[in-house]
Order: structure tokens, then C-alpha cells, then sequence
């Protein structure tokens, strides 16, 4: 009974501590022109904006994460973002626009992003 017990604590630990790995680096709310990272998800994973719109990525967790420009997109960055922090690009030529985490997926896999920019 006390090995059960003990496994089903450890258990609880573990879950506990795999949860608070991305934590809380600030929080994000998305809005109008703000896209979140949290949980390794960008958040909306797609956003339409008109052009000359500055987005921000906001990281709301508490590991680092990558804005960055798939190949072949129109536009080109790549910023490091540590958790709690953020990065802008303004988008100034309509079409559309995919983007990843470096860290943690590849183009079209896992954490990715698309902008859409409207004339």
C-alpha cells in the first residue's frame, strides 16, 4: 500500500513539474495584433491583419522561443525571445506569411504561424 501511495505522489510530482516547466513569463492575452506563445503553441496560430500592421509575439512562457520566417516566405526574421518577452515586425506588403518556433518545430510542424496581410 505505501509503495501505491508513493508511486501516485512521484506521479503527481512529476506532472506537476513537467506542467511548471513552461510556467508563466508574464501571461499573454491574444488580441487584434498580438499573438501568443504559450505552452509551445503560437496562439491564434493564424492572424489577418491589414498592411502596415505591426504584430507582436508575446512570450508567455518560461522558456525561450524563436519568431521565424519560413523559407521562401515574403518577409524575413528570425528573433530569439526569451519567456516574458516580445518581438514586433510590421507587415507592409500583403500575402501571406508562415512562421515557426527554431526551438521547437520545424516549418509546418508542431509550433508554427501564419499571418495574412490584407491590402
Amino acid at each position: 500500500m505505501r509503495l501505491a501511495t508513493f508511486v501516485g505522489v512521484g506521479a503527481i510530482v512529476a506532472l506537476a513539474a513537467c506542467k511548471n516547466s513552461y510556467g508563466n513569463g508574464g501571461g499573454c492575452s491574444p488580441n487584434a495584433t498580438q499573438v501568443c506563445m504559450v505552452s509551445s503553441t503560437f496562439s491564434p496560430v493564424t492572424r489577418t491583419v491589414t498592411h502596415g500592421t505591426t504584430v507582436q509575439w508575446v512570450n508567455g512562457d518560461n522558456i525561450t522561443h524563436t519568431v521565424t520566417s519560413d523559407p521562401g516566405s515574403g518577409e524575413t526574421y528570425d528573433q530569439t525571445v526569451a519567456g516574458g518577452g516580445n518581438f514586433s515586425f510590421t507587415f507592409n506588403t500583403p500575402g501571406t506569411y508562415t512562421y515557426h518556433c527554431q526551438i521547437h518545430g520545424a516549418p509546418g510542424v508542431r509550433m508554427h504561424g501564419t499571418i495574412t496581410v490584407n491590402p
